[in-house]
């Protein structure tokens, strides 16, 4: 299942599903994501540009695979156990990608995505 993002896009992936006649889902662009590992990368680039984008390749990665390797247990345990309410509001909505995952109807984040690089976010 994939929504034509460029990445799933690719002429040697498309060769390889040929070669073994995998067959591709349907699936419209802008629908909502329900895998359970897409949380996982705005969290990760939250916590590795929080003093500014990395300037160096090796230190990008670097940043990146401590983040992955940090990210607590109980983050992705919440993220697992929201995909049934996800689930129960795309049928609600048959299908239509008007539903946009992730954040309950009201945003509580006191910064609501200023910038604050290199400095703590307030506290609220």
């Amino acid at each position: 299942m994939e929504d034509n993002a460029p990445a799933h896009a690719h002429h040697a992936q498309r060769e390889i599903y040929s070669l073994w006649n995998v067959q591709r889902m349907l699936w419209p662009p802008n629908s909502p994501d329900l895998n359970m590992i897409e949380p996982a990368w705005p969290h990760l680039k939250r916590t590795t540009t929080v003093r500014g984008a990395p300037r160096f390749r090796s230190k990008m990665k670097e940043a990146w695979n401590k983040a992955w390797w940090k990210m607590p247990q109980k983050k992705i345990q919440q993220w697992i156990e929201r995909i049934p309410r996800h689930i129960e509001k795309v049928i609600a909505l048959e299908g239509g990608n008007e539903y946009k995952e992730g954040r309950l109807e009201r945003d509580s984040r006191v910064w609501k995505g200023s910038t604050y690089q290199g400095q703590a976010l307030p506290k609220g």
